[in-house]
């Protein structure tokens, strides 16, 4: 493990794939980015460089679900889809959204249902009545 300046600055720490698909960190590495039970964490991978990058996106007591848009591209869309997570108790953990063309967006959204007054069907069927939502998929929840 390198440290520079005295843990002020990012440092880096090598570790080795000891089995497919396993990562094991360093017991400093791991409490110093929070890599505690029940703790969310987003990669981002990016094969095409073999790359990926690692970011805690939640604390432990939360309920993730991962929504998946196609919206128009238009200003304040996701000031209308946030609006409406907002009156239902839903907090956006992670958002990330790209154009697809003149006319469409792809927004995906990570957020934590835990104080949602309402069911899952009931977030994704409000949401896909919104006329700036073309398309809507709750994905997955943890």
């Amino acid at each position: 493990m390198v440290r520079l300046f005295n843990d002020i600055m990012t440092y880096y720490d090598i570790i080795q794939i000891k089995e497919d698909g396993k990562l094991e960190l360093t017991p400093q590495s791991a409490h110093d980015i929070g890599l505690t039970k029940g703790t969310y964490f987003l990669i981002e991978i990016s094969p095409e460089v073999d790359e990926a990058r690692l970011e805690k996106i939640a604390l432990p007591g939360t309920k993730l679900c991962e929504l998946e848009f196609v919206v128009k591209n238009q200003p304040g869309v996701l000031s209308k889809i946030s609006g409406e997570f907002a009156r239902h108790n839903v907090n956006i953990m992670f958002n990330e959204s790209e154009d697809v063309n003149s006319e469409e967006a792809v927004l995906v959204a990570v957020v934590d249902v835990a104080k949602m007054d309402y069911t899952h069907e009931e977030l994704e069927k409000n949401l896909s009545k919104m006329e700036e939502v073309l398309k809507v998929k709750l994905k997955k929840c943890y």
